[in-house]
């Protein structure tokens, strides 16, 4: 599924965002590996999750010239059951500050609210990554924890919560609306 942001714009140009494919691995470890640097994901971690949760997780593409796609970021999305996880958000250092981060995050969080089984979405994030945190509070998701050694010795993470409300039907209301009678 590709989904157009009417309200993100760079550079002139559409951001849209889509199901990840195998062909896109490349340009996702290199994100992974500009942003998170000694913490990325081996090449084999990255297609294995991908490849085990790609319904869950996006890829912000932008159109080039020749018709292809230029993956700009992505966020990889795993879980089961009540709780998801988003394990990791990136954008290309030359495409952040374009919307792309609330783009990911807003369909990562739409494809977790579209599967009735999942009731909220949790990540960490490092407490010294304003921009990362600003993010995540901007949109909604609170402090469910802090651990000062969440990844190790001097690597603190907060791990933050993001529920999902939804609508519960009165007692004897099915979901389309009619009555049980």
């Amino acid at each position: 599924m590709t989904t157009t942001a009417g309200d993100l714009r760079s550079a002139g140009k559409s951001a849209m965002y889509r199901e990840p494919t195998r062909a896109d691995l490349p340009d996702i470890q290199m994100i992974d590996g500009q942003a998170f640097r000694d913490q990325r994901y081996p090449f084999f971690v990255l297609r294995q999750l991908l490849e085990a949760h790609s319904y869950r997780s996006v890829v912000a593409v932008e159109p080039e010239a020749n018709g292809e796609d230029k993956v700009v970021g992505y966020a990889l999305t795993i879980g089961e059951g009540k709780r998801a996880w988003l394990i990791s958000l990136a954008v290309s250092p030359e495409r952040r500050g374009y919307g792309y981060g609330l783009g990911l995050l807003r369909r990562s969080v739409e494809l977790c609210r579209e599967r009735s089984d999942v009731d909220e979405v949790l990540l960490t994030v490092d407490p010294k990554n304003r921009a990362a945190y600003t993010l995540f509070r901007n949109f909604g998701f609170t402090l469910h924890e802090h651990d000062e050694r969440y990844f190790g010795d001097d690597e603190p993470r907060d791990v933050l919560i993001y529920k999902l409300h939804r609508i519960t039907p009165p007692v004897g209301i099915r979901e389309n609306g009619y009555s049980g009678t």
